[in-house]
């Protein structure tokens, strides 16, 4: 029968002690390594398709849901602080499905979202860009705003001055006067 030498003996205990050791070391390294965790959602399906980390730190989100106020699905924007805490969100849409699929944080602070939309557009499925700001408020083009603008500001004056229907039409043709 051989006999084992001892610096064998304890080379095998040591190396199964050092195991033994490192183990729950590496385990609690892993467990360490995610920093939070947080779920967005409701009942209905839901999905992140961007993520983008802000300049304040925090993250914005955009996909879609189906969770919050319409049946069909509509863009979702949602806006964490560092931790992933929601500071707010937003959703945008119509009477059918939108889903957004890309993100970015603008220069002013605000959000670009693109995805696609089925309420808006020429029909069928339509390419939908929607710029907002720094909170997710839409942003309109002026050329939305200029023309309700001057009705607002046009159904004003008719209403106080009493103007008649072809005064009215005098003001707007001369407002939209092509040089």
């Amino acid at each position: 029968m051989k006999r084992m030498i001892p610096y064998k003996k304890l080379f095998l205990a040591s190396t199964i002690l050092i195991v033994l050791i490192t183990l729950p070391l590496i385990g609690s390294v892993g467990a360490s390594l995610e920093m939070w965790s947080q779920t967005y959602g409701g009942t209905s399906s839901d999905a992140a398709e961007a993520l983008v980390q802000t300049s304040d730190g925090g993250y914005a989100l955009a996909g879609y849901t189906g969770s919050l106020e319409n049946v069909y699905y509509d863009f979702w924007l949602v806006k964490t602080d560092a931790y992933g805490n929601v500071e707010w969100n937003q959703t945008y849409g119509g009477a059918s499905h939108d889903c957004a699929h890309s993100l970015v944080e603008t220069s002013d602070g605000g959000y670009a979202i693109a995805g696609f939309t089925k309420s808006f557009g020429a029909g069928g499925y339509d390419f939908w860009l929607v710029k907002t700001d720094a909170n997710g408020i839409p942003e309109f083009p002026s050329w939305i705003i200029l023309p309700l603008f001057l009705i607002a500001t046009a159904s004003t004056i008719v209403v106080r001055k009493r103007i008649s229907i072809p005064a009215f039409a005098k003001i707007y043709n001369s407002l939209h006067k092509r040089y």
